[in-house]
């Protein structure tokens, strides 16, 4: 009876969960066509109906708002609002950090109680860790991902750039050359680097909040130089021709740290897995070998500490392996 009340539950705060997310999502699209005539189109009469119905029903959600507006406030006290407002715009997420942080609170706090309901109070608060980690990790890979793309970009764009500023372009229309030739965030990036710069924004300026943004350190190298050759002058396409020659020398010293640390990070795999694949094997052999594990206390207090012991040493690890280039 108890689980049958807790899968009704979790069924329950599942689908609020997904209207309220579809509605988040909905006045977003929204918003982006409010702004479309700003960038590459226009909004249709049928879209500024649409964009109208999805306002009137966000106002149906006032205590969603208020309570999102409550926990953005906790949240910015503590300066966790603008730590995921920074990892959502490196990762590239078209997502309001206040909305996020509302929504990962009820989950994790919705998976906890149904874990507790099911399992007892060891696998709620396993669950609730589970939950808690997750997107951090995600939202962590994705964010890591597009600065490496970037990163990877960014000597080729140089290299492009240098070229229209010796074929008698300026800074700004070599720029908006590149952008439209270079596609991933790096172009992207570009575009709308572009487009503040029109609208009179410092070109420098904009250059510094992307690099800030995207947290690539070979791109604020960009800025500076260009920053130090708009105050003094000189050759700017032949510093960045310097500048691009240094980043593919490094991304070659990347290449061969990575090849040469193979071994070490393919041992932190065979670690990680080995554990987990023998004891899936034992139990399907013999499970009363490995129950006590289970339903013991020392068996438990093993267990946990051997996955802690595990995680620490997979850490370690990769922190071994890992070289600053």
């Amino acid at each position: 009876m108890i689980a049958v009340i807790a899968l009704l539950v979790l069924a329950a705060a599942g689908s609020a969960a997904w209207g309220i997310f579809e509605v988040t999502f909905q006045r977003r699209r929204g918003l982006d066509k409010v702004l479309a005539p700003y960038t590459v189109g226009h909004m249709t009469e049928a879209d500024a109906r649409h964009h109208v119905a999805v306002t009137r029903e966000l106002l149906q959600f006032s205590f969603l708002q208020s309570a999102v507006a409550r926990v953005a406030e906790l949240a910015s006290r503590r300066g966790l609002l603008q730590l995921v407002e920074r990892q959502l715009k490196q990762a590239d997420l078209p997502l309001r950090p206040a909305e996020v942080i509302f929504f990962y609170v009820t989950g994790a706090l919705i998976g906890g109680i149904v874990g507790g309901i099911l399992g007892g109070p060891m696998w709620g608060v396993i669950v609730l860790a589970v939950i808690a980690v997750v997107p951090w990790i995600v939202v962590g890979n994705l964010a890591a991902r597009r600065t490496r793309t970037f990163t990877e970009q960014l000597p080729e764009t140089l290299q492009m750039l240098g070229s229209s500023l010796r074929s008698g372009f300026s800074l700004l229309q070599g720029l908006e050359s590149v952008s439209r030739q270079i596609q991933g965030p790096l172009g992207k990036d570009m575009r709308h680097v572009v487009v503040e710069a029109r609208l009179g924004r410092s070109l420098v300026s904009a250059l510094e909040e992307v690099a800030q943004r995207v947290r690539s350190e070979d791109f604020s190298w960009v800025v500076t130089a260009i920053a130090i050759q708009r105050e003094v002058g000189g050759n700017l396409a032949e510093l960045l021709d310097i500048v691009a020659a240094t980043m593919l020398a490094r991304a070659r010293l990347r290449r061969e740290a990575r090849t040469l640390t193979a071994e070490g990070r393919i041992g932190a795999i065979i670690i990680s897995v080995m554990p987990i694949a023998i004891g899936l094997f034992v139990y399907a052999v013999n499970p009363s070998y490995i129950r006590p594990l289970f339903h013991t206390p020392a068996g438990e207090l093993l267990f946990y500490g051997s996955i802690c012991l595990g995680v620490l040493g997979i850490l370690w690890i990769r922190k071994v392996v890992r070289f600053e280039v």
